[in-house]
């Protein structure tokens, strides 16, 4: 006999919970269909129904023991072990006795195991089991550099997720087809748009991660659009600051890191009209120095260099009774730079942080060294035609002259 129809309560809540929770499928019971009513809202109930303990161990992280309480050999029993602690053999025995909707969640789960090379077709199945399909279909697209098709199979999934009433699982699509627009497809302004209806869209009983991951999409998408546009920034800094109530350095650590870097920069390119507005540099660099407990050259080195950059160059002009500690300290964490930066590899890079070094020392008072690095610069600068650069390092240099003729010194 072979079983093409998804038994139990519709929509089933496939899609809606991490892996491997979010690929079992519930009996049908009255239980379960109020469970699952639940489950594609967001909602996990506090105690489950005895019949459903398996997707409750699954959730602890204990498929094993998830398996061990599924006591059926029905086919559905057996893909749900399958699901929770594989094997070929149940596998391939699952596929031909399957069709339907249930052979393509059979597909699905075999193609992301490793088992098959490509996902299923997508069918006239049903909405959610059209959403878990097209996940897998936009992650093969983009396992071959395709990421437009990508973003095409999500937003048809996400939009038959929807229509079947699984708004989390269209929560989930929306999120990583606002992710690929902005960072593969170079499209902020889709990838806003995306991630704004879906944080409209999410209801209520969405967990707060999913939301929080939400806006901080939105708030990057929107930061590439702001520009220095004052009101652009604070609706990004506001979706920031929401993200950071959810990923605690302590339980999201790199989440962590990320947002605390693009609040800072939030901060720091918003104009300055008044000087309430200053402190927010001195919040920048807070941010910054929380950002770089995360990112280390070993673990992060682009991330690094680029926060503790941006931190040096906040030092500089952040308004403090101690000007000349914090340009010390810039002068050290530009020199930290420099250590992890190959002048052969970028040369322009490596110059803009030696003409920044340089800026810092002569607000020191240490003349030559300032004019030694800023005279290297210089040199790059002009040997690759940066005239812009060259004309901001003379400019410096000229301040240099007369901050010497004023000191009487070197």
């Amino acid at each position: 006999m072979t079983t093409t129809d998804l038994p139990g309560p519709r929509p089933q809540p496939i899609g809606s919970l991490p892996w491997p929770a979010g690929m079992l499928l519930l009996p049908d019971t009255s239980a379960s269909a109020e469970v699952s009513s639940g489950l594609v809202l967001g909602k996990v109930p506090e105690i489950w129904p005895d019949e459903l303990a398996f997707v409750a161990l699954a959730l602890d992280d204990n498929p094993d023991g998830a398996a061990a309480s599924i006591e059926g050999d029905d086919p559905v029993s057996r893909y749900n072990r399958a699901v929770l602690v594989g094997g070929d053999e149940a596998w391939e025995q699952l596929a031909a006795e399957s069709g339907g909707a249930f052979r393509a969640l059979v597909d699905t789960a075999r193609f992301s195991v490793g088992l098959l090379d490509e996902p299923p077709a997508t069918g006239d199945f049903g909405g959610e089991v059209i959403g878990v399909v097209g996940s897998a279909r936009a992650s093969a697209a983009m396992e071959h550099g395709d990421f437009a098709g990508a973003t095409d199979e999500l937003s048809f999934a996400a939009d038959a997720a929807r229509e079947a009433g699984s708004p989390i699982l269209a929560a989930s699509l929306d999120l990583t087809r606002a992710e690929l627009l902005r960072e593969r497809l170079g499209d902020a302004a889709d990838a806003a748009r995306v991630a704004d209806l879906a944080v409209q869209r999410l209801p209520l009983t969405a967990s707060s991660e999913l939301r929080a991951e939400l806006q901080v999409t939105r708030a990057l998408a929107r930061q590439e659009l702001a520009g220095t546009e004052r009101g652009a920034l604070l609706a990004v800094v506001a979706d920031l600051q929401e993200a950071t109530k959810v990923f605690r350095e302590e339980t999201y650590p790199e989440m962590f890191a990320i947002i605390n870097q693009h609040l800072a920069l939030a901060y720091l390119v918003m104009p300055m009209s008044s000087e309430g507005d200053r402190i927010r540099v001195g919040v920048a660099v807070n941010s910054l120095r929380a950002a770089l407990r995360v990112f280390t050259p070993e673990t992060h080195p682009v991330a690094w260099a680029s926060t503790q950059l941006n931190l040096a160059n906040a030092l500089q002009y952040l308004p403090s009774v101690h000007q000349e500690s914090n340009l010390d300290e810039a002068v050290q964490l530009y020199e930290e730079v420099l250590q992890y930066r190959d002048p052969e590899k970028d040369p322009l890079g490596y110059a803009r942080i030696l003409a920044n070094q340089g800026n810092a020392l002569g607000h020191l008072g240490v003349f030559r060294d300032a004019r030694e690095r800023l005279e290297a610069a210089r040199v790059i600068f002009v040997h690759y035609d940066d005239g812009d650069a060259v004309a901001s390092v003379d400019e410096v240099l000229e301040s240099l002259t007369a901050a010497e003729s004023v000191a009487g010194r070197p």
